[in-house]
């Protein structure tokens, strides 16, 4: 995992060469921008200037958990990745291959850390680097607000799923926490009454905008940041400052946009449907399990077959039962591959629109799918015992998601706005991923789990310090 990584750009012959030549340039430029905010970040440490507490309460509160995290870099790097996804995304950053199956953002990230760290484990460094720093801040914070009690936050990133996924550097795990460290941010400036700066209207405006483009389910974060912004910062809520973080955020947004999509949205419909494919196939094969009437929809049924056999669909439950939820078997495994080797693109875009009246006229199989799909995810290892008994707890679903519906419904009668609408934004997460996710995988759901366990970790800090020394509640 140690051995040195070297980029191979294709050759200027290649048609990918201009396209990969741009990315490359850009993630160049972007890994210099990263070099210096360290370099300020040492500068005003050394001189002494404004922030310098900040910076170094931040990198003292991390020093802590770093024990944490250099135990699970000793114990799982020795293994690799943590998925083949990681192998296949590291070969597109080293041959720049301008990949937008798991988004571009995605490959990015790699290749600056390649740069920033040119070995084959640069990306999970960089992720732990991540980690270090969101951990710090998050402590820092509310060690400032609620005194020596803050040091419970640690409670937080001891939880075992936030531990077990210290050394995947796909693109979850650094999407939840750069989610954890906005929410931290927000919160913690509305319970301390901060002014916004431009420094963190910059922070907050373009991690908003990654993390709507960065994942599809991050949609809703489109309107959320800046209701959040308003509601945290009452500076903010003057005419011509909300015309500038209106502009400011669509302009980041259509940056990022575009190199996913291109300029005009050219294809977009054709891309849509291709990275579609998991979800078509995966929840057309659990409906089947699911009580799909096969008479009532047999003439969309004979359509899907023309693409995806049914005889396999019919296999691959008898075989693997529920643990047809964990992944998208039948487009990969062994003697159950469902695709039709004669298939084209006419039988596919047949198939996609004959899945779509099959899920409108069946929306009781299409829900009792969905929900098995979720029970799946939200309660795995429950068949084990021993040190799985622990990790059934903590990966544990129901919990986090129940108390971010109960958070949500009491900030709207208790009209807390700002915990309403960060409830809320976790309920509609929690919705577009249960509604659309291609297999049950925990880690879909991650922001609103560790989300929830943050309100839930203060509330426990507020209820037995902060209220003696009469601090708001962090339900605001």
């Amino acid at each position: 995992m140690f051995e040195k990584i070297a980029f191979a750009l294709p050759d200027k012959s290649d048609p990918r060469y201009s396209l990969a030549m741009a990315d490359y340039v850009t993630c160049r430029i972007l890994s210099f921008m990263v070099i210096l905010l360290i370099l300020v970040c040492i500068y005003k440490v050394i001189f002494k200037k404004p922030g310098r507490e900040a910076i170094l309460s931040v990198v003292k509160y991390g020093l802590f958990y770093l024990p944490v995290i250099i135990a699970a870099l000793v114990i799982k790097l020795p293994g690799g990745f943590v998925t083949n996804d990681e192998y296949s995304i590291l070969n597109d950053a080293v041959n720049v291959i301008h990949d937008t199956w798991f988004n571009f953002m995605t490959v990015y990230f790699y290749i600056i850390s390649l740069m920033l760290i040119p070995v084959k484990c640069g990306p999970i460094i960089v992720k732990a680097a991540i980690e270090f720093i969101v951990v710090g801040y998050s402590v820092y914070r509310a060690k400032s607000y609620y005194g020596r009690a803050g040091f419970f936050t640690y409670a937080l990133f001891l939880l075992y799923p936030f531990i077990a996924y210290t050394t995947s550097a796909h693109r979850l795990p650094v999407y939840f926490l750069i989610y954890l460290a906005i929410i931290v941010k927000l919160l913690f400036d509305k319970l301390e009454k901060k002014d916004i700066t431009f420094a963190g209207a910059a922070f907050l405006l373009f991690f908003g905008a990654v993390l709507t483009q960065w994942r599809t389910e991050g949609i809703y974060l489109l309107a959320l940041i800046p209701i959040l912004m308003l509601l945290v910062y009452p500076r903010l809520r003057k005419f011509k400052y909300i015309l500038l973080i209106l502009a400011s955020y669509v302009a980041i947004q259509a940056v990022l946009y575009i190199p996913q999509n291109g300029a005009f949205g050219n294809n977009l419909s054709g891309a849509a449907n291709d990275r579609m494919k998991p979800f078509w196939a995966y929840t057309i094969t659990n409906m089947f399990r699911n009580g799909l009437d096969l008479e009532k929809n047999a003439e969309d049924l004979a359509i899907v077959d023309k693409y995806l056999s049914l005889d396999v669909i019919r296999d691959i439950n008898e075989h693997y039962g529920d643990i047809n939820y964990e992944d998208v078997l039948i487009l990969y495994q062994d003697g159950f591959i469902g695709v039709r080797e004669e298939a084209g693109d006419k039988e596919f875009y047949d198939y996609s629109e004959a899945l779509k009246r099959i899920f409108k006229n069946n929306p009781d199989v299409f829900l009792r799918t969905r929900w098995g799909a979720f029970c799946y995810a939200a309660m795995p290892f429950r068949f084990s015992l021993g040190l799985s008994a622990v990790k059934s707890i903590a990966y544990n679903l129901f919990i986090p998601t129940v108390f971010a519906a109960l958070l949500c419904l009491y900030s709207l009668i208790k009209r807390r706005w700002f915990s309403f609408f960060t409830a809320g934004g976790l309920i509609c997460h929690w919705f577009i991923v249960f509604i659309l996710a291609p297999a049950s995988y925990f880690k879909y759901y991650f922001p609103v789990y560790i989300t929830s366990y943050l309100f839930i970790v203060l509330l426990v800090i507020w209820g037995i310090w902060g209220r003696r020394e009469r601090k708001s509640s962090p339900v605001v």
